[in-house]
């Protein structure tokens, strides 16, 4: 993984979302350890390591498709939580709806945190 190229993804997400994004880490799988971000949260990356884990597996169980490309969390005071499993990496953003549109970040921001995130895996 090239961190250096992760750094340029979160900005790119900075560049698209502006003063909407609150806070973004890019963690592990398998230690929920964030390797990028902007106003990183440790404790919320590990957090929702977890809960994105038990998350899949429920849907296994349920029988239901697997997870796509990200969910989203409608959150109290106009937030909202955003995760993209990257395969070994999870890619956590904490927005304020209040200040980014919807269409927006689910048109441009998160395709393009998408495509960032594979230039910086690319071997």
């Amino acid at each position: 993984m090239n961190v250096s190229k992760l750094n340029d993804a979160v900005e790119v997400l900075k560049e698209d979302l502006g003063d909407g994004l609150v806070a973004c880490s890019i963690f592990t799988v398998d230690a929920g350890l964030n390797i990028a971000g902007h106003n990183p949260q440790p404790k919320a990356s590990a957090l929702f390591n977890q809960v994105t884990s038990n998350l899949i597996k429920i849907l296994k169980a349920a029988s239901f498709p697997s997870l796509g490309k990200y969910y989203i969390v409608d959150l109290e005071d106009s937030h909202m939580a955003i995760i993209l499993p990257l395969g070994e990496y999870r890619w956590g953003i904490l927005v304020d709806t209040k200040k980014v549109q919807l269409g927006l970040l689910v048109s441009i921001a998160i395709p393009n945190c998408i495509e960032a995130f594979e230039e910086a895996n690319k071997k």
